[in-house]
C-alpha cells in the first residue's frame, strides 16, 4: 500500500484573529489554547504522523522559515521544507511540493493539508481508505457536513455515490461563499458539504492538469524549483521565475475544472478558526461560560473569552465579551462582532502602524527579545540569551551587538570572539553568525540593525540542545567578526 505525504501549507495572515496573529507571525504559528498547548502549525503535523504516512513537507514564507525550524524541532519532526519567496496562493506551492515528490517517486500521493485549522475526530481512517483512489487518478476533496448556513465558507454539492471506490462520491458542483439565503438551501438539500481545505491526488495527477488548465504557471513553478537554492535549512524557490506563476488557489486552478474531482465526506469536528468567536466556540468553558487563558481573574462575568499573554487581566461584572490582551495591544469586543477585528488590522497596515506586522517582543526556551526603535531603516532591539543557550543570527548588511550583561561567545566560521559586559563588535554581513551564552547567567545585548530585510525574530534560529559551540583557540584574542569597520571588540 502507498504511503502518503502530508504538505501542509503555511499560508495566510490571520488578520481576523488579531492582535494574536500578526503578518510576521501568523496565525498557524500561534498556540491553540493555552500555555503548553501546540501551535496549530504543530497540531496539523502531528495529525498525520505515524503508519500510513510519509515525512511531512511544508511549504512556507521565507520570512517564517526559523519560527518553521523551531517549532518542528520542538516536535522532533524531521520534514521537507519549501520556502515561497513571496505568495502566490495556495496552487503554485502545491505544485512545487508535487513536483518535488515526483522528481523521487513517480507515484507519490499527497494530502494537503491546511496549517490553521482544528479538527477533532477520527480523520485519518477515511483518509487513508481512499488511497486507491488516488491513485487510480482521482483528485480527492475531503467535506465536512454543514452545521450552520455559513457565508464564509465555500461548498461542494454530492454527485451521487462513485460505485469504483466505497466512500467516494462524485462532485455535481462548487459554490464559493454563497449568500445567506443560498447557503440555507445548500444546507437544507442536505447534499451539501462545507468545503475543508483538504484534498489527496497523486503528485503526477496534479502536474498533468496543471499542464492542461495553467501551463504558464506549470513553467514558472517547475524553473522556479530548478533554479531555487536548496540547502540545509530547505529549498528557496526562485523569485525571478515563482512570480510568473498565477496567483490563484488549487480549486480555482484545477479542482473546479476537472473531470477526475471527487467527494469524500469526513464525520469529524472541523472549524478553520476564522474568527476569536469561533476561537472561543472550539474552546472548553468553566461553569460560568468562560474561557480563561493565561493570568486571569474573571468575578460576575459570563459567557466570555479573556487570553492574557504576560499580565494579569481581570474582568468584573461583562458577558458575551472577547478580550485579548498581549505586550504591545488590547482587543476588547463583544461576541458576534469579532468579523470585524480585520478591519483593526488593515487600519493599522495602512497607518503603517507596527503592530500591524510583528509583536514587540517575544520569549522562547533560547530566551526573547524586544524591540525599541524600528523606522528609517533602524532597527534597535535588546535581546535576553538564556543560560546555556545557542542561537543563529542570519547575516545583513550590518548588524552590531553590544553586551549590556553577562558574556556572550560569538562565533562566525572560524572566527570566534567573547564580549563581556560594555563591549560591542559587527556580526558577519555574509554568513550566520552564533551567539552561546556559556555562563551560569542570563546575558543582555543591544542589537542594532541597520537597512534590514527582516525583523530580528525571522533571522533567530535557536540552535538545539546538545550542539555546543566551537571552542575557542587558546590565546585568541577578541576581534571583529565583520570587514567593517570595527576592527576588535571594544568598551561601548
Amino acid at each position: 500500500m502507498v504511503d502518503i505525504h502530508p504538505l501542509v501549507i503555511c499560508g495566510g495572515n490571520g488578520t481576523r484573529l488579531w492582535p494574536m496573529s500578526r503578518t510576521d507571525s501568523p496565525k498557524q504559528f500561534q498556540r491553540v489554547g493555552d500555555d503548553g498547548s501546540p501551535t496549530f502549525f504543530q497540531a496539523a503535523v502531528a495529525r498525520h504522523r505515524g503508519e500510513g504516512f510519509e515525512t511531512p513537507v511544508i511549504v512556507s514564507a521565507v520570512r517564517h522559515r526559523n519560527t518553521v525550524a523551531a517549532q518542528l524541532a520542538a516536535m522532533a519532526c524531521p520534514a521537507r521544507l519549501i520556502f515561497e519567496p513571496m505568495g502566490r496562493n495556495t496552487g503554485p506551492a502545491v505544485l512545487a511540493a508535487a513536483l518535488t515528490l515526483w522528481a523521487d517517486d513517480p507515484g507519490a500521493l499527497m494530502l494537503v493539508v491546511p496549517a490553521d485549522h482544528v479538527i477533532e475526530g477520527d480523520i485519518n481512517t477515511t483518509i487513508l481508505s481512499m488511497r486507491d483512489a488516488a491513485v487510480a487518478g482521482h483528485i480527492i476533496t475531503f467535506g465536512i457536513k454543514p452545521r450552520y448556513a455559513e457565508t464564509g465558507f465555500g461548498y461542494i454539492v454530492d454527485g451521487g455515490a462513485n460505485p469504483a471506490f466505497p466512500g467516494l462520491h462524485k462532485v455535481s458542483r462548487f459554490v464559493e461563499k454563497p449568500p445567506l439565503r443560498k447557503a440555507r438551501l445548500l444546507v437544507e438539500s442536505q447534499h451539501a458539504y462545507w468545503a475543508s481545505g483538504i484534498s489527496m491526488f497523486s503528485a503526477a495527477t496534479l502536474i498533468e492538469e496543471y499542464k492542461t488548465f495553467d501551463p504558464d504557471s506549470f513553467v514558472a513553478v517547475q524553473q522556479a524549483l530548478a533554479h531555487g537554492a536548496s540547502g540545509a535549512r530547505g529549498l528557496l524557490l526562485n523569485p525571478d521565475h515563482f512570480r510568473h506563476a498565477a496567483n490563484q488557489p488549487t480549486e480555482q486552478v484545477v479542482f473546479e475544472k476537472t473531470r477526475r474531482i471527487a467527494l469524500a465526506p469526513l464525520d469529524v469536528a472541523w472549524s478553520d478558526v476564522g474568527s476569536w468567536s469561533a476561537m472561543y466556540g472550539i474552546s472548553k468553558p468553566n461553569h460560568d461560560g468562560n474561557v480563561l487563558q493565561g493570568d486571569v481573574i474573571a468575578v460576575e462575568t459570563r459567557n466570555s473569552m479573556v487570553r492574557s499573554d504576560t499580565r494579569l487581566v481581570s474582568v468584573v461584572g461583562m458577558s458575551d465579551v472577547i478580550i485579548i490582551d498581549t505586550p504591545d495591544a488590547l482587543l476588547v469586543t463583544r461576541v458576534g462582532h469579532c468579523q470585524n477585528v480585520k478591519k483593526v488590522a488593515e487600519h493599522l497596515k495602512a497607518a503603517k502602524r507596527q503592530e500591524a506586522v510583528a509583536h514587540n517582543g517575544s520569549t522562547d526556551s533560547w530566551g526573547s527579545y524586544k524591540t525599541l526603535v524600528d523606522r528609517n531603516g533602524l532597527n534597535l532591539s535588546t535581546l535576553i540569551c538564556n543560560a546555556g543557550a545557542s542561537l543563529d543570527i542570519d547575516p545583513v548588511r550590518q548588524r552590531e551587538v553590544t553586551v549590556i550583561s553577562g558574556v556572550l561567545q560569538i562565533g562566525t566560521g572560524d572566527a570566534q570572539i567573547v564580549l563581556s559586559e560594555g563591549e560591542r563588535a559587527l556580526l558577519d554581513n555574509r554568513q550566520v553568525s552564533r551567539l552561546s551564552n556559556r555562563s551560569d547567567e542570563p546575558a543582555e545585548l543591544l542589537v542594532m540593525t541597520q537597512s534590514a530585510d527582516m525583523a530580528l525574530a525571522d533571522c533567530i534560529s535557536p540552535v538545539p540542545a546538545g550542539i555546543a559551540p566551537a571552542p575557542l583557540r587558546p590565546g585568541s584574542p577578541a576581534r571583529s567578526l565583520s570587514d567593517d569597520p570595527v576592527p576588535h571588540a571594544r568598551p561601548a
